[in-house]
């Protein structure tokens, strides 16, 4: 097995070390079974032979019972070594049984640990790290290259270790029989593996990047699929179409090189192995007729040179395979050596109240080292207040409530949340203080029950869940819909509307009942009339809650005690709304050029 990120799966092995070492032990048992069946089967030939030549035993002296032609005790012989083969036989298949129903238990046993540190890591990454990366090409590791583990270790593996020991035994066999002919078997080796060698070569790079190409098609499909509202709309299917079929056709071309190269290795190794068990039969033909060997040895030296050839063979065709999963190996840990979060503070503080408050001491932060988008951020929050966060697009907006929820890590400075430095929270702690509504609606496969309690840990009475869709105007749309609150909503909620998938985010956060808010757009993407309906239950979610608000629509956040203005990354003015106006700067102009 090739060493590099295959290695890497050494640990995950080593928690099965018992079934692991049962297997192995099994499968040589059984491969030694398998071994010593064309020798003792020679042994029968010998005996037949001899019986066939020996006429002198049915002339004089031949015990009266005879069967076939032969004296009794050479059938006996005879029968006695078919019988030992049987058992043989019987053994090997039993044997190699239990080895490939160990490593099955195995391989699935690593698998499952694989899929668990994956999705454990999942929760651990940077966001960054889904920044750079299509949801097709995570999908990618965690489905097609584990399935390619999967195949090594339940299928490779097994032939790997039967392979190695039947090329030891069956070179021990040769030996025992005949010097010459175990070195005509030996010399036939290298001349397989140079006839193989740029094949095996060729094809492992091809399934490298068949590999990888497979994860960008992934990810372009997840991509399409998800915005198809954006190809119709701007008639991009025929363009979309020739994109997928170009990467479609170039994941065809490198598979079907990947699957022909691994397919010429079979019918060069047999016509290699020919050439070598016909000069085995030649050379075993001529020491037979000279009385150096018996026939019968012959005949297991031509089955072994035979089968002498098939590891070889095996390895080669399994080359591909192991480039495959060698592929697949590394891909998925380089998504487990990604750089994580900064662990939690071994004795994360709580803070002994939680009023809402919220502070930025000198915070600096800047998505590349050495970069800093903020410098200097220093905002106070008092419990209650609206605060409002405006600017242009790509101004930092969002940048700062992923701050504040420890999305991202800050460069410099502190923040401060309920008296506590959000540092020396664990982020489980810090992140049950917040409540979000995005301008994303994010609902998920399920009942729309479930998708209201999805916000708290704690149990959520019915009572509890129908006075929060009642408080945000929710309550009225859901008793409409075929089995009310069971109602199952589709991926992505797209059998409701918009508007009422905001309304039930809203009344999911209600029910999470944070005392910090922060609301995302969560109007641009519905109509006037439900506008006024989502800034009704948005008002009544801010109710006595410190709320961050981000907004394009400076109309709704006139109210606010303090607005943040933002320009590239930074916050540029600081106050409320008159305040602001007064200063004439900034905010002022982009206020005037919605309403002046």
């Amino acid at each position: 097995m090739k060493s590099g990120a295959l290695s890497r799966l050494a640990p995950y092995l080593g928690k099965f070390k018992g079934r692991l070492t049962l297997a192995i032990i099994t499968a040589i048992i059984g491969t030694i079974f398998t071994i010593l069946t064309p020798r003792i089967m020679g042994y029968a030939t010998t005996i037949l032979f001899e019986g066939v030549k020996d006429k002198k035993w049915l002339d004089a002296g031949a015990p009266a019972f005879t069967l076939g032609g032969f004296a009794v005790n050479k059938v006996y012989a005879i029968i006695l070594v078919l019988l030992a083969t049987l058992i043989l036989t019987l053994l090997a298949w039993v044997f190699s049984m239990i080895a490939n129903a160990t490593l099955a238990a195995v391989s699935a046993g690593v698998v499952k640990q694989l899929r668990k540190d994956i999705q454990a890591k999942m929760h651990r990454m940077k966001l960054d790290y889904y920044d750079t990366r299509t949801n097709g090409e995570i999908l990618s590791v965690i489905t097609n290259d584990v399935n390619a583990v999967n195949l090594l270790l339940g299928q490779c593996f097994y032939q790997i270790i039967t392979q190695i020991i039947t090329a030891v035994g069956i070179l021990i066999m040769l030996f025992s029989i005949n010097l010459w002919l175990a070195l005509i078997a030996v010399a036939v080796v290298p001349l397989t593996l140079l006839a193989a060698g740029g094949v095996m070569k060729a094809s492992s790079i091809n399934f490298s990047k068949q590999q990888d190409l497979l994860g960008d098609l992934n990810g372009y499909v997840e991509e399409s699929y998800n915005g198809q509202n954006v190809i119709t709309s701007f008639n991009y299917q025929e363009r979309a179409k020739s994109k997928f079929t170009k990467m479609n056709e170039e994941l065809r071309d490198k598979s079907f090189k990947a699957e022909a190269n691994a397919g010429y290795v079979l019918p060069i190794t047999q016509m290699v192995n020919g050439i070598g068990v016909a000069i085995s039969a030649l050379v075993g033909c001529i020491l037979a007729l000279r009385g150096i060997i018996p026939i019968g040895n012959v005949q297991a030296a031509l089955q072994y040179t035979e089968n002498f050839q098939q590891p070889f063979t095996s390895f080669a065709e399994m080359a591909g395979q192991i480039s495959s999963a060698s592929a697949a190996t590394k891909r998925i840990f380089e998504l487990l050596d990604a750089e994580e979060e900064i662990p939690d503070p071994a004795d994360g503080k709580v803070p002994t109240k939680t009023d809402g408050s919220v502070d930025f001491k000198h915070v600096q932060f800047g998505y590349v080292p050495g970069k800093l988008l903020m410098t200097d951020v220093n905002v106070h929050v008092e419990p209650g207040q609206k605060i409002a966060i405006v600017g242009p697009t790509g101004a930092g907006k969002t940048t700062l409530i992923n701050l504040l929820m420890r999305f991202y890590e800050i460069n410099g400075g502190e923040i401060w949340v309920d008296g506590v430095n959000s540092k020396e929270m664990t982020r489980a702690e810090l992140r049950k203080h917040f409540g979000m509504v995005l301008q994303d609606t994010w609902l998920f496969e399920g009942t729309i029950k479930d998708n209201l309690k999805y916000s708290t840990s704690r149990e959520v009475t019915d009572e509890e869940i129908e006075e929060a869709t009642k408080s945000v105007c929710a309550d009225t749309f859901i008793h409409t819909m075929p089995g009310g609150y069971n109602m199952m909503l589709s991926k992505g909620a797209e059998n409701i509307s918009q508007g009422q998938r905001q309304l039930l985010t809203i009344a999911r956060a209600i029910i999470a009942d944070p005392e910090i808010m922060i609301l995302d757009e969560a109007t641009s993407n519905v109509d006037a009339h439900t506008e006024q309906i989502i800034q009704k239950a948005m008002a009544t979610l801010m109710k006595g809650r410190t709320s961050f608000v981000i907004a394009h629509r400076l109309s709704t956040i006139r109210d606010a005690a303090v607005i943040l203005y933002m320009e590239n990354g930074d916050i540029k003015e600081v106050g409320d709304h008159d305040t602001l106006m007064k200063l004439n700067g900034k905010y002022a102009t982009l206020y005037n050029s919605q309403f002046g």
